[in-house]
């Protein structure tokens, strides 16, 4: 599922400082937000899972279990509640700024990062993992594009790219695509959404949608047209996307440099209706569908300290699960 955010801006420079200024911590916050949403329940599965307390990694629906592809380690569940650590490692290493993917009956793992935003070592490999046991080096080199703040999706039997950084200043606007994950070819030089980074992509209903303020749908990766001109009046940052029951679905909506619980629900991508959420103000948070419900983790979440010029951040690792009401 696609993960978290820009990989985010939303954490390096002016985003954090935005964020920092807005905001008092107050960890009990989530307790006075309604539990339900018209039509659905979310259900706090537990205030701790196994995993440490993060932000930035993926959740994947997986050989019938639900797994947790964490910076420390991979963990698997078959309830959300109950978490195992694997023996599969971490082959990305750094999960702020490289996807893993699921495809064919696999996941893959695009690249590897080292370091941070000021001094990093980043590489092409592609491994696969089929088992959720041992990784397969697909290649050690490999003409992936070389950049990181993307978030890959599959479309069309196809590993699609589009835009991200390759220095972490300036944005590119090409796409590419890849039918193993190893060989790819650039699909279109400049897309017509223009220069873009950490914006979201999901499948729905046969056709391509990029999200980032504004909404896009494409039919094939390369033609675009723009069904949104905003998805809200105010500037979105930090959300995952998932569809779930026949909507698209983005979840920890931050807005105009504020943590937020929000989620926006559409059914269309033109319109959207928003919700609170009972889980607590956060960016960057991991969320899959399993077992035909909507399960959500992870996050970060920054401001001052009681009040004070004192900054701290909230990392999350606590487990909440949407279903629809019978």
């Amino acid at each position: 599922m696609n993960k978290h955010i820009v990989k985010p801006v939303l954490f390096i420079g002016l985003a954090v400082c935005t964020a920092l200024a807005a905001f008092t911590l107050d960890n009990k916050k989530a307790n006075n937000i309604p539990v339900a949403s018209p039509g659905y329940k979310w259900t706090r599965l537990t205030d701790n899972a196994a995993f440490r307390k993060s932000y930035n990694f993926q959740l994947f629906s997986q050989n019938n279990l639900l797994w947790a592809f964490h910076p420390e380690g991979n963990y698997y569940s078959t309830d959300g509640k109950q978490w195992t650590i694997s023996a599969l490692t971490n082959s990305i290493h750094n999960l702020a700024f490289l996807d893993y993917v699921q495809f064919d009956n696999s996941i893959l793992g695009l690249g590897y990062f080292k370091g941070n935003i000021e001094q990093y070592e980043l590489r092409t490999p592609v491994t696969q993992t089929k088992d959720l046991k041992t990784w397969t080096t697909l290649a050690t080199k490999t003409n992936l594009p070389k950049r990181f703040f993307y978030h890959p999706v599959v479309f069309k039997n196809r590993i699609w790219i589009f835009g991200g950084t390759a220095d972490g200043e300036k944005s590119l606007d090409d796409a590419w695509s890849s039918a193993d994950g190893v060989q790819w070819i650039q699909e279109a030089e400049h897309l017509p959404f223009g220069e873009r980074s950490g914006q979201q992509f999901i499948v729905f209903n046969n056709r391509l949608y990029m999200m980032d303020n504004d909404v896009w749908v494409s039919d094939d990766g390369i033609h675009w047209e723009k069904i949104a001109d905003q998805i809200t009046n105010a500037t979105l940052f930090g959300y995952a996307s998932v569809v779930f029951d026949n909507k698209i679905w983005l979840l920890g909506c931050n807005r105009n440099g504020q943590f937020a619980s929000k989620v926006y629900v559409s059914g269309d991508g033109i319109n959207w209706q928003e919700q609170d959420a009972p889980w607590s103000p956060r960016g960057g948070i991991a969320a899959a569908v399993y077992n035909g419900k909507l399960y959500m983790t992870g996050g970060k979440y920054g401001g001052f300290r009681n009040g004070t010029t004192e900054t701290e951040f909230v990392y999350s690792n606590d487990v909440w699960m949407l279903e629809k009401i019978k």
